[in-house]
């Protein structure tokens, strides 16, 4: 028998981290290492608990998840691939409930950010902050809450029993989420692919950034993400988070080798195949 591929994720069974895992690794069989936080995500990747880590890394509706990046950044790990999945949130309860009987929803910060119109369509029920979907919908089935629902994903109904009282109430329907596949990492490994995320820190002089922006340009490199990043300790210092694509390999080595000749820190957080992202 295989063994079982172990991946971390932030959430119980049937939280999206789940399903993206799911999704990335369908190919094999996954046993999913439950993680109450993203840290502990990175942690148990470090301490070799687990093989994979799968992490949240911007949602369509709400942006990126900035703390994330400097995780990235303080932890020995690195990014093997993305993956993008569809996010479609479900008001579920447990049966023999009507919508009108619902008074608390519960859900993970970032469901209840990304369902903000259907909420505010309906004031009576009051919307409180949980460590994340699935379990607050594990919770509810097992306690036989009445009176409370979840935004949760179809999975986490199904798994546990429970009702929809509203499907897809995400605010727009084009609503994904990216994830990073992570790993960690390892001083011999030489991953290619065709794109890559990289941290740097530029000089503190006028048109830094501008310089930094034409050697990719230069290079024939495709920007697809630039976004500025805070230090933690460092008031008013940033880093910049930057995604590149290319055709030829050799055309990123060179940007690389010329880039960091130009910034005060250059650190590439990963090299990886892009993910499509199917609308």
């Amino acid at each position: 028998m295989n063994k079982k591929l172990t991946v971390a994720i932030q959430g119980g069974i049937a939280s999206f981290h789940d399903l993206a895992a799911r999704e990335y690794f369908s190919d094999q069989s996954v046993q999913p290492v439950v993680c109450r936080s993203f840290k502990q995500v990175i942690e148990a990747i470090v301490q070799k608990s687990a093989d994979y880590g799968l992490m949240a890394i911007e949602n369509s509706l709400v942006g990126s998840i900035l703390p994330n990046y400097s995780l990235l950044h303080s932890y020995p790990v690195t990014i093997v691939g993305e993956s993008y999945l569809a996010i479609h949130h479900q008001l579920i309860a447990i049966p023999g409930q009507r919508l009108q009987d619902i008074k608390i929803v519960r859900s993970h910060p970032m469901a209840l950010q990304q369902c903000s119109d259907f909420l505010e369509a309906h004031p009576y029920l009051q919307p409180i902050e949980w460590e994340d979907t699935a379990e607050s919908a594990r919770e509810i089935a097992e306690k036989k809450q009445k009176g409370i629902a979840a935004i949760a994903s179809d999975l986490a109904a199904k798994i546990y029993h429970l009702d929809v009282l509203a499907a897809d109430i995400e605010n727009l329907e084009l609503n994904y989420t990216r994830f990073f596949v992570l790993q960690q990492k390892n001083q011999t490994d030489k991953h290619q692919g065709n794109k890559a995320s990289i941290s740097v820190q530029l000089l503190h002089r006028v048109g830094a950034l501008a310089d930094a922006l034409e050697i990719f340009r230069k290079h024939q490199l495709n920007l697809t993400l630039i976004q500025s990043i805070p230090i933690p300790g460092k008031p008013n210092h940033y880093r910049f988070q930057i995604d590149v694509e290319w055709q030829n390999f050799k055309d990123f080595q060179q940007a690389v080798s010329e880039g960091k000749n130009y910034m005060r820190e250059f650190h590439i957080l990963g090299i990886y195949n892009k993910a499509t992202l199917i609308l």
